[in-house]
């Protein structure tokens, strides 16, 4: 029946094929993610010869790349440029990282500045498609190659974008989210307008929820501000101050929620649920607080999308990019308290525990591990 839909079926309806598997802790490793961007013997006449005989994982010793984060806030934005800039490095090159600071514009401006001193490629970390149409149209016209990471659409004159499949976490976000408060109730939904991944993540929101007379939607228009998200959800509880008038809250990623969250327990209003989405470590250490409101975090390896990045670009700048595609995904699933302690494991590895200092084996007796990981991904041809 269309409202007993799992999240399989949802993401079916949204035209994504899933995989599924199973894994009890450890990082994510390259077998459980998309396999690496494929080389091709065709290059464009502007590119070096792809078949020269070089290794095309492999960069001249000293190539210098850019790369170009719209903003470096948190663990999504630092394990991206953390992971491309260790595949380049590793390949031989040479990195320049470049901060817009939240700022289109400055965004913009960096990566021009980027392509004017010389760099051989350049990754570029969220933003907006129209946006950064005019900058990768200058690289094109330099001869530089651009992949994307987390715009979530496909940036005219770029070698591929890399990121998760945002309609199949928001969708997996939105079950955990909406089961948790039995699929009734009044819903808080926070995300900062304009940020086209956190607009993708809403819109699958309401297409769920439409089939649920009984949930109701109240949007809170939000910045990328942690302190104002709690602020905003201070004035809400104020507002309603009888429980159950909240239901749950849903907002757009880890970070965000926590002033959420804070404000929640300090009101003592732990009847509220919260979802949201990346798996950063303050999602984890929200999960495993006492009487804490936040039911789930869907965890994608950031790390291994800037290496996916990061390889892709290279098989690029070697004039391997024609069989690259142009959309690439890597896998994600739900931690919640059930399955928290491997879940944290695969995406931080065992030293979690030390960086949020927390004991595994007191997050263990506190909420019994009854439930595995399921890694999902897009199926593709």
């Amino acid at each position: 029946m269309k409202k007993k839909s799992t999240i399989l079926m949802v993401c079916v309806l949204m035209l994504s094929m899933l995989a599924a598997g199973c894994t009890s802790g450890g990082k994510e490793n390259a077998a459980e993610s998309p396999s690496a961007p494929p080389a091709s013997s065709n290059a464009a006449s502007n590119e070096p010869d792809a078949n020269s005989g070089a290794d095309p994982s492999k960069l001249p010793s000293g190539t210098k790349i850019g790369i170009a984060s719209r903003e470096i806030l948190n663990d999504y934005n630092r394990g991206i440029i953390a992971g491309a800039q260790s595949a380049i490095e590793a390949a031989g090159g040479s990195v320049i990282v470049v901060d817009g600071q939240s700022d289109p514009g400055k965004h913009n401006e960096n990566i021009t500045n980027l392509i004017n001193s010389g760099v051989k490629g350049i990754v570029v970390s969220l933003g907006d498609a129209q946006q950064l149409a005019p900058v990768v149209a200058k690289a094109n016209e330099a001869g530089i190659p651009v992949v994307t990471t987390a715009i979530g659409a496909q940036v005219e004159g770029t070698v591929s974008d890399v990121g998760g499949d945002e309609p199949l976490m928001a969708s997996m976000m939105a079950r955990a989210l909406l089961s948790s408060i039995n699929y009734k109730g009044d819903v808080y939904v926070f995300w900062v307008p304009g940020a086209p991944l956190l607009e993708t993540r809403k819109r699958v929101l309401e297409a769920i929820v439409a089939d649920y007379p009984q949930v109701k939607l109240h949007e809170v228009p939000t910045e990328h501000n942690p302190a104002r998200v709690q602020v905003q959800m201070q004035d809400i509880l104020t507002a309603n101050p009888k429980k159950g008038s909240v239901a749950g809250v849903w907002v757009a990623y880890d970070l965000l929620a926590t002033g959420a969250s804070e404000a929640i327990r300090q009101a003592g209003r732990n009847e509220i649920k919260m979802a949201a989405i990346d798996g950063d470590l303050a999602g984890f250490q929200m999960l495993f607080q006492e009487n804490s409101p936040f039911v789930a975090t869907v965890s994608q390896d950031v790390n291994y999308m800037g290496q996916v990045a990061a390889e892709a670009l290279i098989q690029a700048i070697n004039g391997h990019k024609d069989q690259i595609p142009r959309a690439l995904f890597t896998t994600a699933f739900v931690a919640t308290q059930k399955n928290g302690v491997a879940a944290a494991e695969k995406r931080w590895g065992t030293e979690f525990w030390d960086k949020v200092r927390l004991n595994k084996a007191d997050i263990e007796s506190k909420f019994p591990q009854t439930e595995q990981v399921v890694v999902v991904k897009p199926v593709v041809p």
